[in-house]
């Protein structure tokens, strides 16, 4: 039994309120921290656990690990207490439910499905691999999905920080069976890839409804990948995209060194991913402040209240992409997924406020501009503060020009950004025009877009882009903010 109850008091400021969960190291518990007025969760290790030093150091790796992360997609770490001789995590409560709760209910989910929830992960990861922690449990159960649409990814409790010593046992095995990478079964070292197949692993079973691999017993799972490559998705349900496919196949390699070499090119080959839709004729392109158009999808499936709005954000980005890619050949079984060229991550040069009445480019806090590519999320480009989210007299817009490194064919740009109910166009042009007129047509416009998102550039080509926010959203003060960008394409040869 647990000596914890509801109604304790920890560390002199969490009251438990509501036992939410007990898994095999830790119970779970909604707390109130009354110091600071807010609902937290609180993960405390299990008594039978308390006098065990390696399983309390894997527990204290994950606070420290985890703590280090900061990203909407990653659960907040607040505090590390201790509650009668055991170790205790102090937690973001994440009001919603797990992506395994999710497939338990639904079975398996439509591909554009799998690909946003994919591509939220892939984001959560990328910032835990530029921080030098590889995950190494990534599963359905680890993965968040949140009442106010976010995917996150929790439970850092078998990381590895790979400047430091694996407090795990020799050739121990880590992870849950069913997604453990070939190295993990065979006790060798791990890096991001590992996190990539395990990925693979969780999107194959979220696409298919089953595992990719099947067996007696978890040993025999584990054991499996080591001999076979997993199946085509397409041999067990029907209407798979293709790209969806080779991105997941290409997860699943059983050497590292065949899977994408970092998680960031399997973002990109994601948000790269085509899909049979159809769009209503006769909803015209909206402008920047009006509603979205209704957009059909081919499915016999309903939308989760969780994510209908951002699948429909992401049917519009892929709309003009089909129309440039229709007639690339589809992959095929005998194709080579490493032939498969693959968009990758473009390094920027540098980023300048853009105001056209500001003659002098000194407005926009330019200063300030380069916190938007520098790939740190604690810092934050923001503009000058405006008197309503629609400006004022005859402004129509504020913006940020990003100068690529080289020039490049571009297929999406991540804006990672705390804005709510925002609006944008993206331009992409050869050199900075002095006014968004002659910048020419966007390739992206979209109302209606809620924190970070990734918008399509449809291939356009050029080595700058100009970000021109015409809606600054319902958080106050009104002002644009981009935490960092994330631009993917291929340079021009």
């Amino acid at each position: 039994m647990s000596s914890t109850e509801t109604g304790q008091l920890l560390a002199g400021r969490y009251r438990l309120t509501q036992l939410l969960a007990i898994g095999g190291m830790a119970e779970v518990w909604q707390a109130q921290d009354e110091l600071l007025d807010r609902q937290v969760a609180i993960k405390i290790l299990l008594e039978q656990f308390a006098a065990d030093p390696q399983i309390r150091a894997r527990f204290q790796n994950e606070a420290i690990a985890a703590a280090r992360l900061i990203h909407p997609s990653i659960v907040s770490i607040y505090d590390s207490i201790e509650v009668g001789g055991r170790d205790a995590i102090v937690m973001e409560l994440v009001k919603g439910r797990t992506l395994r709760n999710f497939l338990d209910e639904r079975g398996r989910l439509d591909p554009i499905e799998v690909v946003h929830i994919g591509s939220e992960v892939c984001t959560a990861l990328m910032v835990a691999h530029r921080a030098g922690v590889i995950h190494r449990d990534i599963k359905p159960a680890n993965i968040l999905l949140s009442d106010d649409g976010r995917v996150l990814v929790t439970d850092f409790g078998i990381a590895k920080v790979l400047d430091e010593p694996d407090i795990t046992r020799t050739a121990q095995l880590v992870g849950t069976m069913k997604y453990l990478a070939p190295e993990q079964v065979e006790g060798g070292p791990v890096d991001g890839r590992t996190d990539i197949y395990a990925l693979g692993a969780v999107l194959f079973e979220a696409l298919c409804g089953e595992p990719p691999f099947r067996a007696e017993s978890p040993a025999a799972v584990a054991l499996a990948r080591l001999h076979r490559d997993a199946p085509r998705p397409a041999q067990i349900v029907a209407g798979v995209p293709a790209d969806l496919e080779q991105t997941i196949l290409r997860a699943l390699r059983r050497e590292p060194s065949q899977r994408f070499p970092t998680i960031a090119d399997m973002r990109a080959a994601l948000g790269a991913t085509r899909f049979e839709i159809e769009a209503d004729p006769t909803m015209a392109l909206p402008s920047a402040t009006k509603e979205e158009p209704q957009v059909v999808v081919k499915s016999s499936r309903s939308r989760p209240a969780i994510v209908i709005t951002l699948i429909i954000v992401a049917i519009l980005i892929v709309i003009a992409t089909l129309v440039g890619t229709a007639g690339r050949d589809f992959f095929s079984e005998t194709s080579a997924v490493e032939e498969i060229p693959t968009p990758r991550v473009v390094a920027l040069s540098s980023a300048i406020g853009f105001d056209p009445a500001d003659r002098t480019n000194q407005g926009e806090n330019n200063g300030q501009a380069p916190f938007a590519i520098d790939s740190d999320q604690l810092t934050v480009w923001y503009s000058e503060t405006y008197p309503s989210r629609l400006f004022a007299g005859n402004r129509k817009g504020v913006g940020l020009v990003v100068t690529l490194a080289e020039p490049t064919r571009l297929t999406s740009v991540e804006i990672a950004t705390t804005m709510q109910n925002w609006a944008a166009e993206v331009f992409v042009g050869n050199g900075m025009a002095p006014t968004v007129e002659q910048w020419g047509q966007p390739a992206f416009r979209g109302a209606g877009l809620n924190g970070t998102s990734t918008l399509s550039l449809n291939g356009e080509t050029g080595d700058h882009v100009l970000i021109w926010f015409t809606d600054l959203g319902t958080r106050t003060p009104a002002r644009a903010s981009i935490t960092d960008l994330t631009f993917i394409g291929e340079p021009l040869r």
